[in-house]
């Protein structure tokens, strides 16, 4: 029973420290000018590519 709990408490802090840096980094990346940008171009490149989708007629 106490090599369960222990197990358990290790993966769950492993989980909470895994979350921890990641919302760090993201927030890091979130106040960048360039984050807007490179967010702002793959959306019309996406764009872009629904419109090409839009267009062709499979045979």
């Amino acid at each position: 029973m106490l090599c369960f709990f222990l197990a358990f408490c290790a993966i769950a802090l492993g989980g909470y420290l895994t979350a921890t840096l990641g919302t760090f980094f993201v927030s890091q990346d979130a106040e960048s000018d360039r984050a807007e940008i490179a967010a702002t171009q793959s959306i019309q490149a996406v764009e872009t590519k629904i419109t090409a989708l839009r267009r062709f007629k499979p045979a």
